[in-house]
């Protein structure tokens, strides 16, 4: 997700205080930008997706989801179970 040399310092910071390599250092730190920058519709379909292969039902999943997505680090504004519905439905 990084260019060559963005987030230098970030990497070696994290293979500093790891112990990792800074090739490892640089996947991990490419990783967790790539999970933040998900979109909350993406989040919402990821999310659907692993809870049913859980076998939950779909009244618990949209609650949950609108639990987790308040939750996350650049949160979405509230959405209705309605909107969840739409967003993995169309």
């Amino acid at each position: 997700m990084s260019d060559a040399g963005d987030l230098d310092d970030l990497v070696a910071y994290v293979a500093r205080s790891s112990g990792l390599h800074p090739s490892q250092a640089r996947r991990i730190v490419d990783d967790v930008l790539s999970y933040m920058a998900e979109s909350p519709q993406d989040f919402v379909r990821r999310r659907h997706a692993a809870l049913l292969k859980l076998g939950r039902r779909n009244d618990e999943i949209y609650r949950r989801i609108a639990e987790e997505l308040v939750q996350r680090r650049f949160p979405s504004p509230p959405w209705s179970i309605r909107q969840i519905r739409r967003i993995i439905y169309g």
